[in-house]
């Protein structure tokens, strides 16, 4: 096995540095976009059935 030389081994280790920071990055913001989206979509879901419910009780009425 052949040795590199010093600035390529230096050069490596920011590549894979940098490589995983946006992989894990990307990762993380993605986890937190669906997070985000199935927090509000459930609340308006929420929103939307009480105000069905509402007009109906108050049709009956």
């Amino acid at each position: 096995m052949s040795k590199y030389a010093w600035y390529t081994r230096v050069t490596d280790a920011a590549h894979r540095l940098t490589v995983l920071t946006l992989v894990g990055g990307t990762i993380y913001m993605a986890g937190g976009l669906v997070y985000t989206m199935h927090k509000t979509g459930t609340k308006y879901e929420q929103q939307v059935t009480q105000k069905a419910a509402e007009a109906e009780a108050e049709k009956i009425q």
